[in-house]
């Protein structure tokens, strides 16, 4: 009967927390990418926390991190718009020149020269466009750039606030377990947080120096467009398994502006570019180990179809924290030898802690300076029960 009981009480506990993740989608989204946030960041944070102190350091990094993406974002928009006005203007020049020239060559050119509308009754068309639905939907864009402020702001907000005070979060979640399982779930965790970051700073880091090299390049050879085609290159290599051809694939798009054989060098020295980085940057300096070709595919199938083309993107970062956290499940335990230490060693410890809590702050030395006494005591009854059994 208690097993019923606890079967059903397990299988309704899920049902209720899959209602709720699928009810709460956005604010469980949010959660999970303050934590990817906070996990990416804290490499940073502990290497400045010992000479500047966790609340310095955790400043010094959201603040750095901020200006460099304020950076990115200005050039990155400041190009594309003056580059969307050449391509615009570009592609309406080979439409006109298309459209007007008389229509000679194979006759499927022919066919699609005689559909092709006149360029004058295009404009025309254009023109004609109500302008109630151009003023919805900049409207529509105005109100959905809002919401992704505030939804930026808020995943910032939160994964500054983990990583300030994550062991706090870490003994929160902990605490709901049963003390045997706390050690296990606790290096579970820990696995998961690290292998997510790991892979999202070497995301990041490569499509950096991916998209500032492209760009650069372009812009050496004076193609109209550099900034466009770097910024695809970035955004495509993170697609799981065709990420580097579909980069190459933009980079020849973008230098068939000049001529084919620019095309080609481009899209070949591209794909080249992205194989280096592949072996140099993520394997050599980040040491992050990709997750199993087969557990990418089922990820990208399921994230496709739930969230379409636009979730292969998270393909990748998915399925390195499945792979992580199976990892760690099935890891073996072996059981540990007993301990050694004497009492003194015990002792000697527990007064390294001591001399640890002066260099935390004030909130965090009275939390771990209670453990810190709970253990003292123990240790103070420990000598007086051995001094006991000596006499």
């Amino acid at each position: 009967m208690k097993r019923v009981a606890l079967a059903a009480t397990v299988s309704l506990a899920t049902l209720m927390a899959v209602v709720l993740l699928w009810k709460f989608a956005g604010v469980a989204a949010l959660f999970v990418i303050s934590l990817a946030v906070a996990a990416t960041l804290r490499p940073f944070v502990e290497a400045l926390e010992p000479r500047l102190g966790r609340g310095f350091a955790l400043a010094a990094v959201y603040v750095s991190g901020l200006t460099v993406l304020t950076v990115f974002l200005y050039i990155a928009l400041h190009g594309m718009l003056g580059e969307i006005e050449t391509a615009i203007q570009r592609l309406s020049t080979a439409y006109t020149h298309l459209a007007s020239g008389p229509a000679t060559g194979s006759p499927l050119r022919r066919l699609i020269h005689n559909r092709l509308p006149h360029p004058h009754a295009l404009s025309q068309a254009i023109a004609a466009s109500r302008p109630a639905a151009l003023l919805d939907a900049a409207l529509g864009m105005t109100i959905n750039l809002i919401d992704v402020l505030g939804a930026f702001l808020m995943v910032i907000a939160l994964s500054a606030y983990w990583s300030a005070s994550h062991e706090s979060f870490e003994r929160l979640w902990l605490s709901l377990l049963p003390a045997p399982l706390r050690p296990r779930a606790r290096d579970i965790w820990r696995g998961l947080e690290g292998a997510v970051g790991a892979h999202l700073r070497a995301e990041l880091a490569e499509s950096a120096v991916a998209m500032l090299l492209v760009a650069i390049a372009f812009r050496l050879v004076s193609l109209p467009t550099p900034i466009l085609p770097a910024l695809a290159v970035g955004l495509l290599r993170i697609v799981p398994f065709f990420g580097p051809v579909l980069a190459a694939g933009a980079a020849a798009l973008a230098g068939w502006a000049v001529d084919g054989q620019t095309a080609a060098v481009a899209g070949l020295a591209t794909l080249a570019l992205l194989i280096a980085l592949e072996r140099g940057v993520t394997r050599r300096v980040f040491l992050v180990k990709r997750a199993s070709p087969t557990l990418t595919m089922v990820v990208s199938i399921l994230f496709v179809e739930a969230f379409g083309t636009p979730g292969l993107l998270l393909a990748s970062t998915v399925a390195v924290a499945a792979q992580a956290y199976i990892e760690q499940l099935i890891a073996t335990n072996p059981r540990r030898e007993r301990s050694t230490r004497s009492l003194a060693q015990i002792e000697q410890r527990i007064g390294r802690l001591r001399r640890r809590l002066q260099s935390l702050s004030e909130d965090e030395a009275v939390q771990l300076g209670n453990v810190v006494a709970r253990l003292e005591a123990l240790a103070t009854t420990a000598r007086s029960a051995s001094a006991g059994e000596l006499h």
